[in-house]
């Protein structure tokens, strides 16, 4: 049986068919709730406020003038009474506290910063400056970055609320980010690209990847500090992995890849990759940047780690990590050998490669019965 469409379930609920709300709920109740607990944090608070906003929706169903929007509609109703919840709590936290004001501070809070009044004050400045240059924006990069940067939403959330896709929510933030630097160059000149990069670099720790390891499918791009103190895995998918594999062995094959094309491109357009860094830990996820210079124009390139790691180690380009990443996620070798075993730097790499090899020729046995003679080379595979 066909599943019916939002906009058909829509349609019956406003006819009075319960059901059909029921079934609109029951797709997106699970999301809602996962929105309404990282804004409030507080499980129960969350399903209680995610209940009213289900309740709000029916009562306002006739109010929904595009029924194919009903998801991101609900979605902004869950945000707009997490929203006003929090609200709610900040000012019942502040009339406590104006209440108590005769309690002794602790200690630690006499020459706090957040207590400081001018420091509150810039703070204050810097937060309008930058909504004001948010407002600014164009409709899509707007919605995106209020809901990334302020309501800490995933990029998965953002989607479900936007109908549009993680991948060109990323492109909008990108986007918005590139036209708010532009905006608050004048009022701070400190965050221009030339500047802020020389900041980044005081706070980056050189590294290079030193093995890839396989499990179950799974790839994980070991990156190292170059004082060999400490482990930062990277997971990465299948191609990826085997792609920064065959850099760092500078595994020959006879038709380029899709790397060694990128690379290739670089060389005809005059460019270079002159280093990478993964500058970036949210939710679990990395974020890499590329820099690439043309002449005498630098440009950064938001990417995946796992893309430019593959790329730089084809192009012997320096990798930098930010030193909080490396805080945040990174191990001690003598903690992750007491986890994994006896770190041996490149025996994945080795096995990745056999293994790759092995596919091949099972590959070209299989296409190519008849021309793949004992002692010759199949396709893909390296030439003596």
């Amino acid at each position: 049986m066909r599943e019916q469409t939002d906009r058909e379930l829509v349609i019956l609920s406003r006819q009075g068919d319960k059901a059909a709300f029921g079934y609109l709920i029951e797709r997106y109740q699970a999301l809602a709730s996962r929105i309404a607990l990282r804004m409030v944090t507080v499980q129960d608070v969350a399903e209680d406020l995610v209940q009213e906003a289900m309740l709000q929706a029916y009562l306002s169903l006739r109010d929904l003038q595009n029924e194919e929007s009903f998801r991101s509609w609900l979605y902004g109703i869950v945000l707009n009474i997490s929203k006003s919840y929090l609200r709610d709590q900040k000012r019942r936290s502040r009339f406590s506290e104006a209440l108590n004001d005769d309690q002794m501070e602790a200690p630690g809070d006499f020459n706090s910063a957040s207590n400081d009044p001018q420091q509150m004050a810039i703070e204050r400045e810097l937060h309008s400056i930058v909504l004001s240059a948010i407002e600014q924006l164009p409709r899509s990069y707007r919605e995106a970055a209020r809901l990334y940067y302020y309501e800490s939403l995933t990029l998965h959330e953002i989607a479900a609320i936007s109908g549009a896709s993680p991948g060109v929510i990323k492109v909008r933030l990108y986007r918005a980010r590139t036209q708010l630097r532009e905006k608050l160059h004048d009022a701070y000149p400190e965050i221009r690209p030339e500047i802020a990069s020389k900041h980044r670099r005081k706070i980056m720790i050189k590294a290079k990847v030193v093995d890839v390891l396989k499990s179950d499918e799974k790839f994980v791009a070991l990156v190292q500090d170059e004082a060999q103190e400490k482990i930062l895995p990277i997971w990465v998918g299948p191609l990826e992995g085997t792609a920064i594999a065959m850099g760092l062995r500078a595994y020959p094959v006879t038709r380029p890849m899709t790397f060694d094309f990128i690379m290739h491109l670089l060389d005809a357009l005059g460019a270079r990759l002159e280093e990478v860094r993964i500058e970036v830990l949210k939710d679990s996820m990395f974020y890499g940047i590329a820099k690439v210079r043309i002449g005498n124009e630098v440009k950064e390139l938001d990417a995946r780690p796992s893309d430019v790691l593959a790329l730089a180690v084809r192009t012997s380009s320096p990798i930098y990590v930010a030193e909080e990443v490396m805080q945040q996620a990174s191990k001690d070798i003598a903690v992750y050998e007491s986890e994994t075993g006896k770190f041996t730097p490149g025996e994945g790499v080795e096995g990745i490669l056999t293994e790759f090899e092995k596919a091949l020729n099972e590959f070209a046995k299989k296409q190519f019965p008849t021309t793949a003679q004992p002692g010759e080379e199949n396709i893909g595979l390296p030439k003596d």
